[in-house]
């Protein structure tokens, strides 16, 4: 069973990426007068919850609030046009849940050091119609590979075949059966066939003589491809409130979820019949609930708190852990007190908790970075973890207060503030000595030392003349820290 599922880091690396090809695509959106936001819940991050697995409605990752157009977007690590697939779960198919009006975008990237998480941009964004696909999909202009390894799952991958310039480039020539690419400033020559797999694949070419290309741009390909996108009309909330009416669950989904962003005067009897349903999916229900609590309805927040008060038998964690996610969103006094009421319940799954500390994270104040600082003396190591993380995430509008805490606090907790701080630095590390027990001073020499970049140079060398011991100390840290050997690994 094990085998099934894809590895912790293979699924780290995998959703990176595809969080990295959602960013960019919202970038370049905003870029073209779009309003967009993500539409799919956590296609922006990549945050993996280990034991409560959601399972969400499937939906395109990101959905524009002004005129309704939705894009499913794919970051690559090499440039192709490819979705996977299933032959025999319509629910997996490539094109499930999606409109022919819907986009795909296509952009890619390479890792820019040895973390699966920092990403380099390769390439332009590009675009492709969901209709257009389907055309190519259905006159078979496409290319299915084999069923993935057992790590992968068992999808097949559909591919658009296509080419891109293989370096910044001047279009030289279009012709019946290739186009031909000069290198901008070497001259080099590139030249593209049109014809593929023995002519039964023919390219379409995408660039006319004299454009410019950049490297990884698609230059060819079997379906109309384009980086740049003319904003339509805007639509009203009568739009998106006939939505909440559709017998398509993704489109009911996407429907709560703008109002929410967007706002509402009218929909409110139409999102609470949609809250109450009984028969309505969760998800959607929750969308609901949050579109009328972001504007005060006391019956929207009343369904979100009955959701993460009730007793897993009632409500499953995946139903409260997207609960929690969901308050989050929502930037309300009466979101953050939801949310330590659950990270402070002691009874509760510990991952649900530690959800409720990821969560706090959306919150800069003192409120909650207390509530997250209190949790580093006692909890369970994975709401420690989430807990601090969080607390970096707002730390730096806290910084006096974090301080005080690391100070006078209790010393137990010390060692998530000391973590935070030395990532965060922008304070006068001497305003630390005076007083400090031994355990402070230890965790000051830790601050130094992993955290020297983080502060100014003249602020480092005033702690030796202050404390030369910290100092000292701080000292042997950086010199293990930039030494080759500190990442070393044994395979």
């Amino acid at each position: 069973m094990a085998n099934s599922f894809k590895s912790d880091d293979s699924f780290l690396r995998k959703l990176a990426v595809g969080a990295a090809g959602t960013n960019a695509t919202i970038t370049r959106l905003k870029a073209m007068g779009f309003n967009p936001i993500e539409l799919e819940r956590g296609s922006t991050g990549f945050k993996i919850w280990k034991k409560i697995k959601i399972k969400r409605v499937r939906v395109p990752d990101i959905l524009c609030l002004n005129t309704g157009l939705r894009f499913e977007s794919r970051g690559k690590t090499k440039l192709e046009i490819s979705m996977s697939h299933s032959l025999n779960d319509p629910k997996r198919a490539w094109d499930a849940g999606m409109r022919d009006d819907d986009l795909v975008s296509i952009v890619v990237f390479e890792q820019s050091d040895d973390s699966p998480v920092n990403l380099k941009q390769t390439s332009p964004v590009h675009f492709v119609s969901v209709k257009e696909m389907r055309k190519a999909f259905a006159g078979n202009q496409v290319s299915i590979t084999k069923p993935k390894g057992v790590e992968e799952g068992s999808e097949i991958r559909v591919m658009w075949t296509c080419a891109g310039a293989n370096q910044r480039s001047i279009v030289f020539a279009v012709e019946p059966g290739k186009v031909s690419l000069t290198s901008v400033p070497e001259a080099r020559c590139q030249s593209i066939k049109l014809s593929r797999n023995r002519g039964k694949i023919t390219l379409l070419p995408q660039v006319k003589v004299g454009d410019t290309i950049e490297f990884n741009q698609i230059v060819a390909a079997v379906v109309p491809v384009s980086t740049t996108l003319q904003c339509p009309p805007s639509v009203g909330e009568t739009y998106f409130i006939d939505k909440l009416g559709s017998v398509n669950l993704s489109e009911r989904y996407a429907a709560a979820k703008a109002l929410r962003y967007r706002g509402h005067t009218t929909a409110k009897p139409v999102l609470q019949s949609r809250m109450t349903d009984a028969d309505e999916d969760i998800y959607v229900q929750l969308e609901a609930a949050a579109a009328l609590a972001a504007y005060d309805d006391p019956n929207g927040w009343e369904f979100m708190e009955s959701k993460l008060r009730s007793p897993v038998m009632t409500v499953p964690l995946e139903t409260q852990l997207e609960t929690v996610i969901v308050a989050s969103e929502i930037p309300k006094s009466r979101s953050e007190r939801l949310l330590i009421e659950v990270l402070q319940d002691s009874h509760r799954d510990d991952e649900l908790r530690a959800g409720a500390a990821w969560a706090l994270g959306q919150f800069a104040s003192v409120t909650s970075a207390t509530a997250l600082v209190d949790t580093f003396n006692s909890s369970p190591l994975e709401i420690k973890v989430e807990a601090a993380r969080a607390l970096l995430r707002i730390a730096e509008p806290q910084i006096p207060h974090l301080i005080d805490l690391l100070k006078n606090g209790d010393p137990a907790k010390r060692d998530g503030l000391s973590w935070v701080l030395a990532r965060t630095g922008k304070f006068n590390l001497s305003d630390m000595i005076a007083g400090a027990d031994e355990n402070l001073r230890r965790w000051m020499s830790y601050i130094v030392g992993f955290g020297k970049e983080k502060f100014v140079q003249r602020d480092v060398e005033a702690i030796c003349k202050a404390d030369p011991e910290v100092y000292f100390a701080a000292s042997v840290l950086w010199q293990i820290v930039s030494s080759w050997v500190n990442d070393l690994r044994e395979y």
